[in-house]
């Protein structure tokens, strides 16, 4: 138990901001989902399913719902030696809503990026069935694994040296 205490004390920090990414994105997809089901019955096609304008407000709703609770959560439980004060509360959520709309840009990037690559390798998909059930692993999934991953790391850091930078002494 002390290793554990050890462990999580050393890495405290990144648990945090992990386990709250994961907090925020359940939430963000559930802001999602209420869009997209609440917005059908005002926004569908002739067959009664939701157009690309409520797929656009859905995505729209689920990033910014995103940012305002990982802002928040960040700000709240992750990084507790930033400045405190509703000034630089204001200039953190500036610099955190701009610096994700550029992480936002980032991931395209990487998406489309890593599309073009494995077309060019010739990537073929895999399936892994599990109990009865398929898992496509496509170039875009792969794609979107990669890019996931590499914006998290690069929003913990322009957190931690941007946002919620230590306070001056």
């Amino acid at each position: 138990m002390k290793k554990i205490t050890e462990i999580y004390e050393k890495y405290k920090e990144i648990i945090l901001y992990l386990l709250f990414g994961v907090i925020t994105t359940v939430v963000s997809l559930g802001v999602c989902y209420l869009t997209l089901k609440i917005g059908v019955r005002y926004i569908h096609d002739e067959n009664g399913d939701p157009t690309e304008l409520l797929d656009v407000l859905g995505s729209t709703t689920q990033w910014v719902s995103g940012v305002i609770v990982a802002f928040f959560t960040n700000r709240i439980f992750v990084f507790k030696g930033a400045e405190k004060g509703f000034l630089a509360g204001c200039k953190q959520f500036a610099v955190f809503s701009g610096s994700r709309v550029g992480t936002y840009f980032l991931e395209v990037v990487i998406n489309l990026a890593m599309i073009a690559f494995f077309g060019l390798v010739g990537y073929k998909t895999v399936t892994l069935t599990i109990f009865g059930l398929s898992f496509p692993f496509t170039d875009r999934f792969w794609a979107k694994a990669v890019g996931a991953v590499l914006v998290v790391i690069t929003n913990y850091f322009i957190s931690k040296l941007l946002v919620f930078r230590k306070k001056k002494q």
